[in-house]
């Protein structure tokens, strides 16, 4: 037997995927975050729907610890009743500046916009955008055009929710009888039995479930008592190097449980 065949074999799994992009959702707030040598983490530029704050809030969250050790990153975090999603880039610069220059461009989604609020969606064009900030730093009309493109209107500010916890689809399942709407309990046999049948879509760029290869195949076992974890809500800590996209992405699976 030669050592080709006694590699680790994959586990077969195959996530559709396609090139394909989807509609982003609306934003409440466009930022950019660059890192000072002397004063630390700034805000340099901003546009918030009101209500909304981002200064001491998304900085330490959108340069975490260790970026200064890859050339460009994309984050992911939660903060309240908002989704987030930063493009890290690491510029090249003069010994002043350490020889680099770091900075991200991220934005802030409603959680009520789905699952981790769809915040995938703008991931090209926040790479785009900061690639496009790394060459022209004072020119903001991109951003400006963007944040004028995917403002939440007012009704859609309107219907963001409280800051609670958004309820699983584990946690609906689980409710007793009595506590589902009727139409949803005369459906439900019929949708548990048909969903064998619906055809899953192809994942579109960038959407955390294309992770799931990597995740099966780097945790083996150990996935059981991940996912048993995360079913009993206990934390859950995932240690890693930069790049923290991967990561995020193994977070966003175990999270996806509960």
């Amino acid at each position: 037997m030669d050592s080709h065949s006694l590699k680790r074999k994959s586990l077969g799994l195959d996530v559709p995927r396609t090139q394909a992009t989807e509609s982003p959702p609306g934003i409440a707030a466009l930022f950019v975050i660059h890192f000072d040598i002397k004063a630390g983490y700034m805000v340099t530029w901003k546009r918030t729907v009101p209500g909304v704050e981002v200064e001491g809030v998304v900085e330490y969250k959108s340069l975490p610890s260790g970026l200064h050790n890859v050339s460009e990153d994309l984050v992911y975090f939660v903060h309240e009743q908002y989704a987030g999603i930063s493009a890290f880039v690491k510029q090249d610069a003069d010994e002043s500046e350490r020889n680099a220059k770091m900075f991200s461009i991220g934005v802030l989604v409603p959680l009520s916009s789905g699952r981790l609020g769809k915040s995938w969606r703008h991931a090209p064009n926040l790479k785009e955008l900061a690639q496009c900030h790394a060459e022209h730093p004072f020119d903001f009309h991109r951003l400006s055009e963007y944040w004028e493109k995917y403002e939440l209107s007012t009704n859609e500010i309107s219907a963001v929710p409280p800051d609670s916890p958004l309820e699983s689809p584990l946690s609906f399942r689980l409710r007793a009888p009595g506590d589902q709407p009727d139409h949803l309990q005369r459906n439900r046999a019929i949708s548990d039995a048909m969903v064998l049948e619906t055809p899953r879509p192809a994942l579109t760029p960038f959407h955390p479930a294309s992770s799931l290869p990597d995740f099966l195949s780097n945790f083996g076992p150990l996935l059981f008592p991940l996912y048993r974890a995360a079913l009993l809500r206990k934390r859950v800590l995932f240690m890693a190097e930069a790049p923290v996209q991967i990561p995020c992405n193994y977070g966003m699976r175990a999270s996806s449980s509960i």
